[in-house]
């Protein structure tokens, strides 16, 4: 099943169903397939969190919310701070 970014998603806990919407592409840990995962918002909670691809139960439709905006310090691409640390702090003995 392909689940692509802004789709609204069954996904499930083992205890309860719940309806997302896929706010991220699809993340891979090494390379894992089975281990892929998305950064989703739920709309039963209003709440933030990872969805585990073998957690979904379906695509329930396609291009529900493709320009979702949210505010995450984990996708935020500013890398103006860790280049100064990266300056202020390397030691390069040459």
């Amino acid at each position: 099943m392909k689940v692509e970014k802004g789709d609204l998603i069954l996904a499930t806990n083992g205890e309860s169903t719940t309806t997302c919407i896929v706010l991220s592409a699809k993340c891979m840990y090494e390379y894992n397939e089975r281990d892929s995962f998305y950064y989703t918002y739920c709309l039963e909670t209003g709440l933030y969190g990872l969805v585990y691809s073998q957690e979904i139960l379906s695509v329930v439709s396609e291009s529900f919310a493709p320009d979702f905006e949210f505010d995450s310090q984990i996708f935020d691409t500013n890398y103006d701070f860790y280049e100064t640390l990266l300056d202020t702090y390397s030691y390069w003995p040459y």
